[in-house]
């Protein structure tokens, strides 16, 4: 079941979640939907044990679309944009550069990125006080790429006075 979600839907297993998103990014009609969720054994143990035996409605789905089914595009988002950054990456490291972040900063980011639509809709105070906090989280990412060049540069550094060492004491010896 859904923890952030409590709507009928949300109430319903995660299969069946993801079936019915899947069937509405088609463009599937609501009441085809409802009738193909009223009509799944899973559902109808839901309905008969969680529900008290309502049945899911045309509302429900039409409330599903305004929360779960938009958090579930989002996270479509993500994962499509996680997946481009990882082919990026993969294609980075194999000219011999090194990756742009860190393992989870790709994840991070493609999350921002899919919460700028939220962003950008907001308004008034309520939108500002939004793009900030935005902001401030973009900073500290960017923050972090900061830090992870200036290791590596530091890294190299150290590597070299290494290898000049061993070559003045090789010249010692």
């Amino acid at each position: 079941m859904n923890t952030n979600r409590n709507g009928k839907i949300a109430r319903l297993t995660r299969a069946v979640r993801e079936e019915l998103n899947r069937w509405l990014d088609n463009g599937e009609s609501g009441r085809q939907l409802v009738a193909w969720l009223n009509a799944q054994p899973e559902v109808l143990a839901v309905v008969a044990t969680v529900l008290g035996g309502s049945a899911i409605r045309e509302q429900n789905l039409s409330e599903w679309k305004q929360g779960g089914y938009w958090d579930w595009q989002a996270r479509q988002e993500a994962l499509e944009l996680v997946q481009r950054l990882g082919e990026d990456t993969a294609e980075l490291q194999a000219d011999g550069r090194l990756p742009l972040t860190d393992t989870p900063a790709p994840w991070l980011a493609a999350r921002y990125a899919v919460a700028t639509r939220q962003v950008a809709g907001a308004e008034g105070a309520e939108g500002w006080r939004r793009r900030r906090e935005l902001c401030a989280d973009v900073v500290e990412l960017r923050r972090g790429d900061h830090s992870a060049e200036r290791l590596r540069i530091e890294r190299e550094r150290l590597d070299l006075e290494r290898a000049e060492s061993k070559e003045h004491l090789e010249k010692l010896f």
